[in-house]
C-alpha cells in the first residue's frame, strides 16, 4: 500500500445544529429504504393515488425540504 496516498476522512459534526442535519440526512435515507417502503405497499387509496405513490412523493418532498433547511442552516460544520 502506498503511503503517499490521501485517506479518505469523514468528520462528524461539532454542533447541536450539524448533528440535527446529519440526522435529517439519515432519517431521509432510512425512510427511502426498502423495508420502510414495503410497509406503504397497499391497495388503498390516499389523495386520490395509491397509497405507495402518496408514500413516494412525500419521499420527494421531505428531501426538498431537508436540503432547503440545511442550506438555509448558515454553515453546518
Amino acid at each position: 500500500m502506498r503511503r503517499d496516498c490521501v485517506k479518505p476522512t469523514f468528520k462528524l459534526p461539532k454542533t447541536g445544529r450539524g448533528w440535527f442535519g446529519l440526522t435529517l440526512v439519515v432519517v431521509d435515507l432510512l425512510i427511502g429504504c426498502a423495508p420502510v417502503i414495503l410497509l406503504f405497499n397497499d391497495n388503498s387509496i390516499v389523495l386520490g393515488m395509491p397509497l405507495m405513490m402518496t408514500w413516494s412523493i412525500g419521499i420527494i418532498f421531505f428531501t426538498s425540504l431537508t436540503l432547503l433547511f440545511l442550506n438555509k442552516m448558515e454553515g453546518v460544520k
